[in-house]
């Protein structure tokens, strides 16, 4: 046997095993599909089945703003036929005016001319000294036309007490913001908006502030018989608090207060204020004053020794942007029985006074006041 003939014999013996490998090897591949295919479609018909549940959940709110949807098309093409000059309905009603310097800015829809003729009226009623910029359009689709008009009164009458701010309408809707142009405006928009509303009207959000006072200034005076507040507090809610812990710290039989709203107190204002309370509460009279970041007080103690300790204790206690002056008496009888009033020494970290001394120490002013209490 030749060797060609050999080889070829043994190329024509190999070709049916390289079949089988062959045949091995597609069935191997066509499973690995088969699973990753199989696999697939199972994640498919999950996400799917995930899907047609959430649709089955929203479907009745789908169906509602479709139904919405097509009245409004509806009422639009058919306002648009017969007066080009309105716009197409709308299901988001939106007015507002603001109110800055010296202008006032009408934007958003009115439901017809004659309507924004009345509006351009009720602002020159509220607001004769300001230059109206007005470009409202007319647009249907709006609440009832009484209660829009009532609704846009309201809110021009709110922004007739602000000093820049603005009020807006949605739909049913007030939304106010802006700066109050006095805390007597301010008590008078907190009482309309939280009081009787007109018709359908809500208030979606009270964004007013009270005046801006500067310098931020508060004061309390001790007599015999009342403690006075007066000067200004950021709110009503720190109102009612500093009439609060003036109840617990003084023993007087009257709170006389003459606290009005601001806004601008300084950073810290609540525990300054505090401290210089709970000082003010150990002198049998005086007065404490508080100016943006400076805070004062004088008045009569008891006796030296109180005296003494409410000058440091009020600088302890005060927050450390503020800065304190002192100037308190005490009652001191001297030899031959009169009493007389002497000047606290301004307090200083250390300072102690044992009473053994035969002079002052040269930080201390005495006064005295002959036929004193």
């Amino acid at each position: 046997m030749s060797y060609s003939f050999a080889l070829t014999l043994k190329k024509i013996k190999e070709r049916p095993l390289l079949r089988g490998h062959a045949a091995i090897l597609a069935r191997r591949v066509f499973k690995r599909c088969a699973t990753r295919f199989h696999l697939g479609a199972v994640l498919s018909l999950t996400l799917i089945a995930a899907l047609g549940m959430l649709a089955r959940t929203y479907a009745n709110e789908a169906l509602d703003a479709s139904a919405v949807a097509a009245s409004g098309v509806t009422a639009a093409v058919r306002s648009a036929s017969q007066d080009t000059n309105v716009l197409p309905a709308t299901t988001g009603y939106v007015w507002s005016a603001s109110r800055s310097g010296s202008m006032l800015r009408l934007r958003g829809l009115a439901p017809s001319e004659e309507d924004r003729r009345t509006v351009l009226g009720m602002v020159k009623a509220h607001f004769a000294d300001l230059e109206v910029e007005d470009r409202l359009k007319i647009a249907e689709g709006g609440p009832p036309r009484e209660q829009w008009l009532g609704a846009v009164s309201f809110g021009l009458k709110q922004l007739s007490h602000l000093k820049q701010g603005s009020a807006r309408l949605l739909n049913t809707g007030l939304k106010v913001d802006g700066e109050a142009r006095s805390a007597s405006d301010f008590a008078e928009m907190e009482k309309s908006l939280s009081g009787p509303l007109p018709t359908g009207l809500i208030i979606l959000n009270d964004h007013v502030r009270p005046p801006l006072a500067d310098p931020y200034v508060f004061g309390a005076s001790l007599g015999p018989n009342a403690l006075v507040l007066t000067g200004t507090v950021p709110s009503e809610d720190r109102r009612k608090e500093l009439k609060d812990l003036a109840r617990r710290l003084f023993e007087r039989p009257m709170l006389d207060d003459q606290m009005q709203l601001g806004s601008g107190a300084p950073k810290h204002w609540n525990d300054a204020v505090e401290a210089a309370l709970k000082a003010l509460s150990r002198l049998d009279s005086g007065r404490i004053a508080l100016s943006g970041l400076a805070v004062t007080i004088e008045g009569l103690a008891p006796d030296k020794g109180t005296a003494v300790a409410v000058s440091y204790q009020l600088k302890r206690d005060l927050p450390a942007l503020f800065s304190s002056s002192e100037s308190i008496k005490w009652k001191e009888a001297d030899v031959t029985g009169s009493t007389g009033m002497l000047l606290a020494p301004q307090s200083k970290d250390g300072d102690t006074d044992n009473g053994t001394a035969t002079r002052a120490p040269p930080w201390v002013h005495l006064k005295t006041v002959h036929g004193g209490n």
